[in-house]
């Protein structure tokens, strides 16, 4: 046997089995989800100082563009954009279902809204999961805020995703990009960049007292906390994120429940987009406010 050979792949070895060991040391702290005890004070923004950039009470008119409207689908079967939204859209919808802003909501059906400014159809095969996007770019380093009803819903999950782009830069609703029609995968696990916080569910008993926070691609789960959404199905809850570089706090309703610090590659500008799953019988957004978070003071 050639020792000098077999000392070196023994090396050789030990050196790629260190470096796998290391990458998948990384890679658990960065997957890493431990549940967090909420805290009793609502977020810390002395340290900041906050700007204006976008209000909305929903009080006034406000036109929703249909992914629908923007997208055809090829003879092979696949879907493609052909067009971008229209420039005085407010909001973009992505699924089948209803969307329209009345009587001072932002109002989300998994299927359109009748004259009586209900939901036409309980059936399952008709219904539409729904993420509706703000038309604006938002800066890097933000806090929003918006309140969420989800109207008496029994099933169903509630999540905000932010920071989105394309994966590689793009802007969301670059023609190049594939469309998404409401389609979970498609925004956790396709073509888009994005941080998303589920803050509601009545799927199962587990999600719906924890407040999960992935990062995207890949459907990352990175902290989690209490969700402190376990009551009343028909009452507003008001959540509030913070985002600073790669810092994140969740806020529901003036309570902490999660803080994560991304540091692998933290998510810049990009849009807000407001998800729900079609087994939500309907859900009531308001007052979707968010500030641009400028030097510390």
């Amino acid at each position: 046997m050639n020792h000098e050979r077999y000392r070196g792949a023994v090396a050789l070895l030990f050196t790629t089995v260190g470096i796998f060991t290391g990458c998948s040391r990384i890679m658990a702290d960065q997957m890493t989800a431990s549940p967090q005890p909420h805290s009793d004070h609502p977020l810390d923004l002395s340290r900041y100082k906050l700007r204006s950039v976008y209000e909305s009470d929903f009080s006034q008119p406000q036109k929703v563009a249909r992914e629908e409207d923007l997208i055809e689908r090829m003879p092979s079967g696949v879907w493609r954009h052909v067009r971008q939204p229209p420039a005085d859209a407010e909001w973009i919808a992505e699924g089948w279902g209803g969307c329209v802003v009345r009587d001072g909501k932002l109002w989300v059906a998994p299927s359109e809204f009748g004259a009586a400014g209900q939901p036409k159809t309980a059936d399952t095969n008709q219904r539409s999961h729904m993420v509706v996007w703000n038309r604006r770019v938002f800066p890097g380093n933000f806090l929003l805020e918006l309140e969420a009803n989800p109207c008496g819903s029994t099933n169903g999950l509630m999540i905000v995703f932010f920071c989105a782009s394309g994966k590689n830069g793009e802007d969301m609703f670059d023609l190049a990009l594939p469309p998404r029609r409401g389609e979970y995968k498609a925004y956790h696990s396709g073509a888009l960049a994005n941080y998303s916080d589920a803050y509601w569910s009545r799927n199962n008993e587990t999600e719906a007292v924890s407040n999960r926070l992935r990062k995207n691609p890949g459907f990352i789960p990175v902290a989690s906390g209490e969700s402190l959404t376990t009551g009343r199905t028909d009452v507003a809850y008001r959540i509030r994120i913070l985002k600073v570089g790669g810092h994140i706090e969740v806020e529901i309703n003036r309570k902490v429940v999660l803080v994560w610090d991304d540091s692998v590659s933290p998510l810049g500008a990009g849009r807000i987009g407001l998800r729900s799953m079609e087994g939500v019988t309907s859900v009531a957004y308001d007052k979707f406010n968010v500030w641009e978070i400028g030097r510390q003071r």
